[in-house]
Order: structure tokens, then sequence, then C-alpha cells
């Protein structure tokens, strides 16, 4: 037993200081001093930094509205091929890569589309545009809501709360508003957490579909990274820098919100 237990914790202790050494040597950035504040203040990165935030921002809201709905009926209705639904809109959109969604959603947009054709009758264009950010953006985040928020509301349903509501006179939707969302804020909260975080550091499916290459519309901190990387690695690095600085700052904050509400 203690041979086994030794093992274990020699395989966490190794997998620990993997993720935490790949975390934190980003801070080793810190030394080159002046040079993060005049990017971190530059308009270029300013522009930046607010496509990311609000592109991701928004992208949370659709998948809260979206989301929830999703994640109750996945919850509390039983209907035939269920699994394999549920898989093909949170599980698969997980694992399928970034590149082939911006493609996806490139040959579904493109002018000779149904859906482009559509669109041109209408003289609108999603190409290249900020919203072509955010329909990649909300397929590949939004099912780490839908997901967390599907467990949620399963072991809502196990607990029957929601029966005894109804067995006391309580309608569908004054069941759902009284008890199933009161219950579900901490879900809400860490999937929103998780799909902002998501929503924040996307990248290639955003170069495919939306460009990312147009300041205040479509270029985002990632893109910019991800550019300055191929001719400045220490402009790369201090701007990667301020992107982690402020995703793990968002992630601790909600996480020290969820623990209040413990």
């Amino acid at each position: 037993m203690e041979k086994f237990n030794s093992f274990m914790m020699f395989l966490a202790s190794f997998f620990t200081i993997y993720v935490l050494v790949s975390i934190f040597y980003l801070f080793t950035a810190f030394s080159y001093g002046p040079l993060i504040l005049d990017y971190l203040f530059s308009y270029q990165v300013l522009l930046a930094l607010w496509v990311s935030i609000s592109s991701s921002t928004i992208v949370v809201i659709i998948s809260l509205i979206f989301g929830i709905p999703t994640a109750w009926i996945l919850a509390n209705k039983d209907f035939k091929n269920k699994t394999i639904l549920e898989t093909l809109i949170v599980d698969i959109p997980h694992s399928f890569p970034p590149g082939v969604v911006g493609t996806t959603y490139l040959l579904m947009f493109q002018p000779t589309s149904p859906i482009g054709m559509i669109l041109n009758t209408l003289g609108l264009n999603i190409i290249n545009t900020f919203w072509a950010m955010i329909l990649v953006k909300t397929f590949i985040s939004a099912p780490f809501l839908v997901g967390i928020l599907t467990m949620k509301f399963r072991q809502l349903r196990e607990s029957e709360l929601e029966v005894i509501a109804k067995s006391l006179g309580a309608s569908d939707y004054k069941t759902f508003y009284s008890i199933t969302l009161p219950l579900s804020k901490k879900a809400m909260v860490a999937g929103s957490a998780r799909c902002w975080a998501r929503a924040l550091g996307e990248i290639a499916g955003t170069i495919v579909f939306a460009g990312a290459i147009i300041p205040g519309v479509t270029q985002t901190m990632p893109a910019i990274i991800v550019f300055e990387a191929q001719t400045s690695l220490p402009a790369a690095l201090t701007l990667a820098l301020i992107l982690a600085i402020i995703s793990i700052t968002i992630l601790i904050v909600f996480k020290l919100l969820l623990e209040r509400k413990k």
C-alpha cells in the first residue's frame, strides 16, 4: 500500500510541477521591464485588448441565453438518441481543431454557398468581421458552459427538489426561476468563467474566418502574439504575459466569488 501511494504521489507531483512550470515560466518575461509598459499602453494593444475582452464577454452572454435552455433540455428531457446529440453539441466542439471550425464557417458563408448567397442579397457579409469572430468563439467556448450546467441540472433532477416544488403547486416557470436557477448559480459562474477564458484565448479559428488583422475590429491579443512571435520574441512574450495576467486574474476572481458563496 505504501509503495502504491508513493508511486501515485510521484506521478501526481511530476504532473503538477509540469503544469506549474509551464504556467509560471512565462513570468520570467518581467525581465524585459520597460518593454512591458511600452506595449501595454500602445494604441494597437489597447485596441486588441478591447476586442478580446468585449468579444469574449458577448460570447458568454450568448452562451448563457442559449446554453441554459439547451442544458436544461439535455438534463430533464428523455428522447431518442439524446446521448448522440449531447456528444455532438457538447463533447465534439471541445475536441474540434479551431482551425477546422474557422474553415467550416468559411465554407458555410462564402458567397457561393446557400447561406452566403442569402446574405449577399441582403447586403450582408460575415467573413472578416467582428461577428465572424463571435461565431467561431461561441462554437468553441459555449460547450464548456453547457456541459457544466447540464451536469448541475441533472444533479437537481436526481435530488427531486423540482418535483417537490411542482407537487406543492409551483408551475414549470416558477420552479425553474425559484429553484433551478438559484441552485445553479455556482455552476453558471464556473461555466461562464471557463467559457470566457476559452473565448479570450481563441486564435486559429478567428484567423481563418475573421482574419484577425483589422485593428479595433478583428485583431485580438492572441493574434498579435502569434504574428509578433514570427519577428520579435521579446514582444510576443511581453504581450503573452499581459494576456496571461488578465486571464489568471479573472479566473481567480471568479473562483473567489464561488468560495464566498459557499
